[in-house]
């Protein structure tokens, strides 16, 4: 099924505001969004901060922020009085104090159905790298010692079964995946209904720590809450198969990065992908880049020509729209029952 595209109207403003990204030094990267906002009325000003205080400077002027993954909380909302608008670039929310936000007549707009299809295709391709050992092969070719690599061990993957924590759109796009790998698949996910499980032909753990114990290989999907916080820690890699593979391509916090070093060092697990990381970026000699069974990607996955562009145009029209004084149609808008914008919206 093709994806939708949401093509922007041209339309003006009855008065110039201003969008900042605050935490890129490349304003070549926001063309496209440039290229919505301006026609408009607007601007849009990228300029790194380096800490908060930086961040309020040059925010104090703006109707609307763009965020990556800067924190946007209460102390920092109170310094600007002019924000009316706070736009996350694509699903997650968890740098963002809506609560706070909300409170100050502060709307906010995200994506959830960004990058779905990307981000499972890439959790894929770490599941396949790493099973198929990837990393070890290409070098081993590269440097002239051909096949020096040992075969052995080398999970089929096929008639196995791949444990999914969450299964909410992209675990449920991963899960298409690896049924067309004749895999079978397992999912924790306590708050979906017993029925969509059934529908899609995936079977439901009765627990999370079922599906460690259950499962060949595991791929996580979930949001970063307090539940999944630091979810897999030691304990959760000393219950999984020993010949497990691990990825994660959902938040970095919900591993313990040290935690996973120990269990592929003890090989309580057999190998790990991961595109997050609790700390990012990782140091230059972290210990996790000793092992040659790890695939490690630059929180890239959200990545492809389509999804990027997708989002910084419906990102341009979502705050076009907003200063126009609609609600954006093309953003959804987790406080629209609760907030009082500090203009009036249609």
């Amino acid at each position: 099924m093709a994806r939708a595209v949401y093509p922007h109207r041209a339309m003006t403003t009855s008065s110039p505001f201003t969008a900042i990204q605050s935490e890129s030094s490349d304003p070549a990267w926001f063309e496209v969004e440039r290229s919505i906002v301006e026609p408009a009325g607007g601007r849009v000003i990228v300029q790194r901060c380096a800490d908060q205080d930086e961040r309020a400077e040059l925010l104090k002027d703006a109707q609307c922020v763009l965020v990556g993954g800067a924190k946007i909380d209460g102390p920092l909302l109170d310094r600007l009085p002019n924000l009316e608008l706070i736009i996350r670039y694509g699903v997650g929310l968890d740098s963002l104090d809506i609560p706070a936000a909300t409170e100050r007549g502060v709307v906010v707009a995200h994506y959830p159905d960004f990058c779905q299809p990307e981000v499972a295709n890439h959790a894929l391709m770490l599941l396949l790298a790493v099973a198929r050992k990837l990393i070890p092969h290409d070098a081993a070719v590269r440097s002239g010692a051909y096949r020096s690599v040992p075969l052995p061990v080398s999970p089929a993957l096929t008639n196995e079964t791949l444990g999914i924590v969450a299964l909410g759109n992209i675990g449920r796009q991963m899960a298409k995946r690896a049924q067309a790998l004749d895999m079978n698949v397992l999912a924790y996910d306590p708050y979906i209904d017993k029925a969509v499980f059934e529908a899609i032909g995936v079977r439901q753990a009765p627990s999370f720590e079922a599906l460690l114990e259950e499962s060949d290989h595991i791929s996580v999907h979930a949001p970063l809450t307090p539940e999944t916080n630091r979810m897999f820690g030691a304990d959760a890699f000393r219950r999984m198969k020993p010949t497990a593979i691990f990825v994660n391509t959902a938040r970095g916090p919900i591993v313990q990065l040290d935690a996973l070093v120990e269990a592929l060092r003890n090989r309580e697990i057999a190998g790990a992908g991961l595109d997050v990381f609790e700390v990012e970026p990782i140091g230059p000699n972290h210990p996790i880049y000793e092992f040659d069974n790890v695939a490690l990607t630059p929180h890239s996955a959200f990545y492809s020509e389509f999804s990027n562009r997708h989002i910084k145009e419906r990102i341009g029209q979502t705050i076009v729209e907003f200063m126009s004084g609609k609600w954006p149609s093309v953003a959804t808008i987790p406080n629209r029952n609760e907030v009082k914008p500090k203009r009036q919206l249609s």
